[in-house]
């Protein structure tokens, strides 16, 4: 039997991983509610107060000095890991800190960290998203999404940047559901963003990145599920829930920097 504290956990994970979320709704078992155009907010203050115990204060995030020179990482994916899960494709994403040096640092680390490996795209809307950033490994989405009480390695969510570019076709943007609510989920423009019929722009989305080589892999990820993975379960029970109930999903296999 599941305990208390373990049904609350996953209620939490769940509201922190709509908050991190570009969610729309369509349907299936995602537990996010919202519109194919809009980002969620009816979760964000439920999660605020839901996790006010388990986070700590929030910090004034300070950027390090380092190299702000763009970089590229290279992400090996597999495309159908069931019918033929030794082909494997790559993809390569420039990063321009001068577009937004906060994600970009954060998507560094998270690179370099280990987090997007066998990281699956758990929601691709043709003609519109692909969004990946959530961890098979539970003892990084704790660290990274939702933490237990007691914990002191919580990563903060970053604070807002100005956008520089468009959200156009090939760039990417971190996933959030009202300011300073980035955290890990990143999604790639499949398509044209920016205005009529999305409105990214309008919706305070900040491209850091963009696809530089393999957009023809991006557009051939998995597509069946749609937007029916269930964030708060996928968060949880990591790897476990996405081989079970998703087990088609596209994955990120291996990042590496270039």
């Amino acid at each position: 039997m599941i305990s208390m504290i373990s049904v609350l956990l996953v209620f939490i994970a769940s509201l922190i991983a709509c908050s991190n979320s570009f969610s729309f709704g369509d349907g299936g078992a995602s537990d996010c509610p919202s519109t194919r155009r809009d980002i969620i907010s009816s979760t964000l203050s439920t999660a605020t107060i839901a996790s006010a115990s388990l986070l700590k204060p929030q910090e004034t995030f300070a950027l390090e000095e380092e190299d702000t020179s763009p970089f590229t990482v290279q992400f090996t994916i597999q495309l159908d890991p069931v019918s033929n899960p030794n082909e494997l494709s790559n993809v390569e994403i420039e990063c321009h800190p001068e577009w937004a040096p906060l994600a970009a640092a954060r998507f560094k680390e998270l690179c370099t960290s280990g987090f997007y490996n066998n990281c699956p795209f758990f929601r691709v809307l043709p003609g519109f998203i692909a969004q990946f950033g959530i961890s098979t490994n539970t003892e990084l989405n704790k660290q990274w999404l939702y933490c237990e009480e007691g914990s002191m390695n919580c990563k903060q969510p970053l604070p807002d940047e100005k956008r520089v570019v468009p959200n156009k076709k090939g760039t990417l943007s971190f996933a959030s559901s009202g300011k300073n609510t980035r955290r890990t989920q990143v999604f790639i423009n499949t398509v044209d963003n920016s205005g009529i019929p999305n409105f990214l722009d309008q919706q305070g989305f900040v491209p850091f990145a963009q696809v530089t080589r393999g957009m023809e892999v991006v557009e051939k990820l998995n597509s069946e599920y749609g937007g029916k993975v269930s964030q708060g379960k996928a968060a949880y029970y990591g790897g476990e829930y996405f081989n079970k109930v998703f087990p088609r999903l596209s994955t990120i296999k291996e990042v590496k920097l270039i």
